[in-house]
């Protein structure tokens, strides 16, 4: 029998409540099903701490209104004692207001507490905990007692320094506590964030007036982040029917960028850890004085050692800018990747079927792991899905709400300006793709094995070779004899056939029979070269693209097809002057045969890195030009300045020389599809793979000619002399 608990189905609740320590039984052992926008009080308590031993001073007075904080208090304060016991420094005294009812009661008994804390030497305030409602009340008897007074110092925790700047009489408040320290959860001023700010700010302005120039609360911005938390959820839900266990899961499974920080959960709580900012009360704004870190705190040198009430609100100028740490040092880096790119095989997100959070694949992230391989120390990283532009995601670089990007990012020389990119991982240009048609009309196709220069080169290389050869056997060879017509015939015959060694006619000099035992290698190797190459067109399809050039797209007014979250379309337009009416925004991959067969679009221009993904997908059909468009490749981002950017440029190139990246080129995108799809010349065989063969050929055809030449002088000089009977007859000369 089933229980009746079970028939209950797990509804997800989300809370803004705060463990005021760290728990010993974590929140979903209790209530699966129970998620809290929050992270426990620890780090804020060591963040207290950290500013007081900055202060170097050994005793610290704690006051908090009764009802602020809740029966868990007394945990947070043995907390708070046992952290500054820790530095040397004790909880003098307790200051506990009563909650704020009645303006007369609570002025008497403010007025005798408050007694207890005059004639402190060097006194550190801590102001745990203030209503809204008592904060201009308490403050103004403060005031009145000459509490802020001298070298005494007032530490705000998050929750009061809240209550006190959205009071009411904020105004009053202000000038009072000039100067004072609060502590508020850092957020990263990304463009998101200042248009929810802005949003804020009217909303908060007209109900309260102007006066009002502060930043929201910490749980205003994490009940943003909440409703995204469950919105992103019930996006993701198949159907219309919403189960409660569907978005249990999905929620459990969050990984995005919050306005508030990174939005993930583990084990019910949030997962980031959140810097904290130090900020100090200037009229109707506050300063941001330093940021607080749980991994690498701050500077001990936080203030000086003496310090006046008169310009304490000046802290922030009178500090010396803390030495920025590298990311190695700190806290785990936060990365931002694409949550969609134009193909998968770059960055891909997929579930873990062990632990059922997101993990992320492709080749981006292959060589990114790869090269922090080569780091000695390792790098401790968390990568967090970005749903926007390109654009959209080196910005958060630059504002800080990520540490680094990693994807298909293309390095631009206007990104350039604001973040800092490696090495280039994989060169980027210009890409035209268009449908491919098979060449019909193949009637000359016999004569495209050689460049016209090579036939016009063998041609010449025949005719003077038959020449030679006329001219050493017509004077002896009965064959060559005759009419000068039939001498030509019979000359042009002999050499053309000696190509196929088909020759009948008898040779008698051996300056010939030396000249044709060249002719006969050439000839030998021009109808290797020829059949070859003939045999390869005859067998191979060939593909020839229905576009050829740019120049013709736009002046035929042919749409073409772009991805909009890439700079290809923008450059289309800006810089090839492509009319906007024409482009066509395809984000669907999937899209792209059906917008080439429905004929939507004449071509398709992409990355040359998106086209080998294109064609891994599209192997036949398509051809690809390029016209020397180059871009400065992909690049991984990071803040600038970061030195982290220089090692991965330094890895990178590693990975380049040691051959492992063109390993991982060839694991993610195939290298036969891509070769067989971009349009080259003919593989044709010219004048520059056989000039040494003809060269040596005419030498040795024209030192046998002129060596004949010179036997036949020499003869005919002898002959003339009558010399006979010591030297060679006629007929022997001739032979030469």
């Amino acid at each position: 029998m089933r229980s009746p608990f079970e028939q209950f189905r797990p509804v997800p609740v989300i809370s803004f409540a705060r463990d005021h320590i760290t728990p010993t039984l974590t929140v979903q052992t209790l209530w699966p099903s129970l998620f809290q926008m929050s992270t426990d009080e620890s780090d804020h308590i060591r963040c207290i701490v950290d500013i007081v031993s900055s202060y170097n001073r050994q005793r610290v007075s704690i006051i908090y209104e009764a009802g602020a904080y809740d029966t868990m208090y007394s945990k947070l304060l043995n907390s708070l004692s046992e952290e500054l016991g820790k530095i040397g420094s004790t909880v003098e005294d307790q200051l506990i207001l009563q909650a704020f009812s009645s303006p007369t009661r609570a002025e008497v008994s403010l007025e005798e507490k408050l007694m207890t804390l005059k004639g402190k030497a060097s006194p550190i305030f801590i102001v745990l905990g203030l209503s809204s409602q008592g904060s201009a009340h308490f403050l103004k008897e403060a005031k009145k007692m000459g509490l802020f007074y001298g070298n005494s110092v007032w530490i705000f925790a998050e929750k009061p320094f809240t209550n006190l700047l959205t009071s009411v009489e904020h105004s009053a408040i202000s000038s009072t506590v000039k100067g004072a320290i609060g502590i508020i959860t850092y957020r990263p001023k990304n463009q998101e964030y200042r248009e929810f700010k802005a949003k804020f700010l009217n909303m908060f302005h007209h109900k309260y007036g102007k006066n009002f120039n502060f930043e929201p609360g910490i749980d205003a911005v994490r009940a943003y982040d909440c409703i995204m938390t469950v919105k992103n959820a019930i996006d993701a839900v198949p159907s219309h029917d919403i189960m409660p266990e569907f978005l249990l899961n999905r929620i459990s499974r969050t990984r995005l960028m919050g306005l508030s920080g990174a939005i993930r959960f583990e084990k019910g709580q949030l997962a980031h850890r959140p810097n904290f900012q130090l900020v100090s009360v200037d009229g109707n704004e506050y300063r941001e004085v330093k940021l607080w870190s749980p991994n690498s705190s701050f500077s001990r040198i936080f203030v000086p050692k003496q310090i006046s009430r008169r310009n304490a609100y000046t802290i922030s100028d009178i500090l010396k800018t803390q030495e920025r740490q590298t990311p190695s040092e700190k806290e785990t880096l936060v990365i931002g990747v694409p949550g969609k790119t134009p193909f998968d095989k770059f960055v891909k997100e997929e579930m873990d079927d062990t632990t059922g959070n997101a993990k992320y694949i492709g080749f981006c992230i292959d060589v990114f792991e790869k090269a922090v391989s080569h780091f000695p120390d390792g790098l401790k990283y968390e990568f967090f899905r970005h749903d926007g532009t390109y654009d959209e995601l080196v910005n958060k670089v630059h504002d800080k709400t990520y540490d680094a990007a990693v994807g298909d990012i293309t390095i631009l020389a206007n990104r350039s300006q604001f973040v800092e990119f490696t090495q280039p991982f994989i060169g980027s240009e210009l890409s035209m793709i268009v449908p491919a048609k098979q060449e019909t009309d193949r009637a000359l196709i016999f004569i495209e094995p050689f460049t016209p220069t090579m036939w016009v080169a063998s041609g010449g290389i025949l005719i003077y070779t038959m020449l030679v050869v006329w001219f050493l056997e017509h004077q002896i060879n009965p064959e060559f004899r005759g009419p000068w017509t039939n001498q030509l015939s019979t000359a042009l015959w002999f050499t053309f056939s000696s190509l196929f060694f088909a020759h009948k006619e008898r040779v008698y000099r051996n300056f010939t029979r030396i000249v044709l035992v060249i002719w006969f290698f050439v000839a030998l190797i021009l109808t290797q070269s020829y059949t070859a190459g003939l045999t390869s067109l005859l067998t191979l399809q060939e593909l020839k693209p229905t576009v050829t050039t740019i120049e013709w797209l736009r002046s035929s007014k042919e749409r073409v097809g772009c991805d909009p979250d890439t700079f290809v379309c923008d450059y289309l337009t800006n810089m090839l002057e492509f009319s906007k009416e024409l482009i066509v925004h395809i984000r669907n991959t999937s899209s792209y045969e059906d917008e080439f067969k429905g004929g939507k679009i004449a071509a398709l221009f992409l990355e040359y890195p998106y086209e080998r993904a294109f064609f891994t997908e599209y192997c036949y059909g398509y051809v690809a030009t390029h016209e020397n468009y180059r871009f400065g490749g992909f690049g991984f981002v990071f803040q600038k300045g970061s030195p982290l950017a220089e090692n991965f440029s330094e890895a990178i190139m590693e990975l380049s020389q040691s051959g492992e990246m063109k390993r991982l080129e060839n694991k993610w995108f195939s290298p036969e599809c891509t070769m067989r799809n971009i349009t080259n010349e003919k593989p044709r065989l010219g004048l520059n793979s056989f000039w040494a063969l003809y060269a040596f050929t005419i030498a040795t055809s024209t030192g046998c000619l002129l060596l004949a030449c010179l036997c036949t002088r020499r003869n005919c000089q002898d002959h003339e002399e009558g010399s006979n009977d010591d030297n060679m007859s006629a007929t022997e000369m001739s032979i030469l």
